[in-house]
């Protein structure tokens, strides 16, 4: 019989597992990313894992409850091209490579009413995302609802006001907006007395009342030109489509209003229902920068109109030939309503929750390019916007063939 030679027991399972730890090393990804509370966290996920994988990650380590309000911007893109991770797509296809994987956590979608928000911990992630937004610049507020505002924040980390603790720049450590003026602690101290007995709860509440009246709450603005060649910005909220020219509102489409959003290259379209005066529809067009910043403002529209307006989201479609005949982006939004997510809160919820609150202070880094000067962008924050006229129905799917017909249609 001839002999043969063998490997000592337990030596292929050795080299196997080595070789599975070299996999998971060069698959395994690292993402830093930035909490509402000012802290950089890193998580470690498999690049290959669904966007969905990282995102509850995070939601797990915050113990968030109420998710659905929040998401993942990639901090890496460009500022011409806000850009949020999608749940539904590999990791690595939406990271940039050979970089440090960089993202903001922060709300995705605003609810107009805070008492939409069941529990007291997901009101504290909001006010949190709004201290940013102010102190950033980029949600302009007037000078006295700004006091305002800060008052409530002060409250709910110190307290009642006392003569004998709150000393004459007690309020100097903190910071609410960019260039504050002089005058600005005082003014917070005069509201900060009225505050008397205020929980922090309760205090937060408020905050959010009052936040919720500004011009730019939940506005999520998106850079664009209109066919004149100017520059606008064009905001997506939850009760529509909001255009903006140097930080004013000049028009605002609600959903009930648009009949169709479509894009294609860098051009966004938006259809408006024909009006009883006129014989067909209007199409309104704008220049983006490029490709992508125009798909974004598209899914932005897809998402926050899905959210706000739908009970549940649309079902995928099952036809073969709308997938073999549709052109453009299939993208559906795929997490819960607005109206689901209240439920969920209702159901799931946890009312007595303990957690600890961060101070206010300085952001550690600015989450928009480009400072302003707060006095300025203060006189451009004028009218809120009511919601009473914003009603709206579902909208139609992106379809540019039969945009293009229309358009031929008309023209003929």
């Amino acid at each position: 019989m001839t002999s043969r030679s063998r490997l000592p027991a337990g030596s292929n399972d050795n080299v196997r597992a080595s070789e599975l730890a070299q996999d998971r090393q060069h698959t395994e990804v690292v993402c830093n990313v930035l909490l509402l509370d000012n802290t950089v966290q890193a998580f470690k996920v498999n690049k290959h894992d669904q966007g969905q994988v990282l995102l509850d990650v995070v939601f797990k380590h915050l113990e968030l409850t109420e998710r659905d309000y929040f998401g993942l911007q990639l901090a890496d893109d460009s500022s011409d091209s806000q850009r949020w991770l999608d749940p539904t797509k590999p990791i690595r296809k939406q990271l940039k490579r050979g970089s440090s994987h960089r993202l903001n956590f922060r709300v995705k979608f605003f609810v107009t009413d805070p008492n939409k928000l069941q529990e007291e911990y997901t009101r504290y992630q909001y006010v949190l995302q709004i201290k940013q937004d102010l102190l950033s610049g980029r949600l302009p507020c007037p000078y006295i609802t700004a006091a305002l505002l800060a008052s409530y924040a002060v409250q709910s980390e110190l307290g009642d006001y006392s003569q004998n603790e709150n000393l004459p720049g007690y309020l100097s450590g903190y910071s609410f907006i960019p260039n504050a003026p002089h005058d600005f602690e005082k003014e917070i101290a005069k509201q900060h007395q009225q505050h008397k007995g205020l929980p922090p709860a309760q205090s937060e509440f408020n905050y959010l009342n009052t936040a919720r009246t500004l011009e730019l709450y939940g506005v999520e603005l998106h850079y664009a030109r209109d066919q004149s060649n100017t520059e606008i910005l064009i905001g997506v909220m939850s009760t529509g489509i909001v255009i903006y020219k140097n930080r004013v509102r000049i028009n605002c489409f609600p959903w009930l209003q648009i009949v169709k959003i479509s894009f294609k290259c860098r051009q966004f379209f938006i259809q408006l229902r024909r009006e009883l005066n006129e014989s067909r529809e209007a199409l309104l067009a704008f220049n983006m920068v490029n490709y992508r910043a125009c798909k974004n403002l598209w899914k932005a529209c897809v998402e926050h109109h899905t959210f706000f307006r739908l009970d549940r989201p649309l079902p995928p479609q099952k036809n073969f030939f709308a997938h073999v005949f549709h052109l453009g982006s299939k993208y559906r939004y795929c997490g819960r309503t607005e109206v689901q997510s209240v439920q969920y809160g209702k159901e799931k919820g946890i009312k007595d929750r303990v957690f600890a609150r961060s101070p206010s202070k300085p952001l550690v880094r600015r989450l928009m390019d480009g400072g302003m000067d707060w006095e300025s962008v203060s006189r451009n924050s004028r009218a809120s916007l009511s919601d009473d006229r914003l009603e709206t129905q579902s909208l139609p799917t992106r379809n540019w063939a039969n945009l293009q017909l229309r358009r031929r249609s008309d023209v003929k």
